[in-house]
């Protein structure tokens, strides 16, 4: 068989299987890569939850209460001091918002935070099961009060 002959019979086969394959494998990574991205810069919250009031907004008590529900569920990917770069954030695929950046910490309301602690994303776990509403609105108090 010259060089220019197509591979027919089982070896042929093989080969196209190996082809599909390997374009297979490499469309669904980069589908992923993307899907990555998309779902990080565009993570919008459920219409109707930008109108969702934060009971503790002006409760002072609530932000030391809000801290130590942070630290015990946020901080090792958050940090400490909300920039994005806790212990566990080196090994996500995403970066992480920076909750001592007014501008950003701002652009959604409490509402908006309030349904994605709880619903999730990603890498970012759903927190309704593990922490209760109020907790969330406690820990949204005190990420308010990282912004500079």
């Amino acid at each position: 068989m010259g060089a220019g002959a197509v591979c027919s019979g089982k070896y042929g086969e093989l080969s196209n299987m190996r082809k599909f394959v390997i374009l297979f494998v490499g469309v669904a990574a980069l589908m992923f890569a993307n899907s990555v991205e998309a779902l990080h810069t565009g993570w919008t919250a459920d219409e109707g939850a930008e109108k969702l009031k934060n009971p503790f907004a002006s409760d002072a008590g609530a932000v030391a209460e809000g801290k130590k529900i942070y630290e015990e569920n946020c901080a090792k990917c958050h940090g400490a001091e909300g920039k994005g770069k806790g212990a566990s954030s080196m090994s996500l695929q995403i970066e992480l918002p920076d909750f001592s950046d007014k501008d950003m910490s701002h652009a959604e309301t409490d509402g908006e935070w309030f349904w994605k602690i709880r619903t999730g994303q990603f890498e970012m776990p759903p927190f309704q099961l593990k922490i209760k509403d109020d907790e969330v609105w406690k820990v949204i108090t005190y990420i308010r009060t990282l912004a500079k």
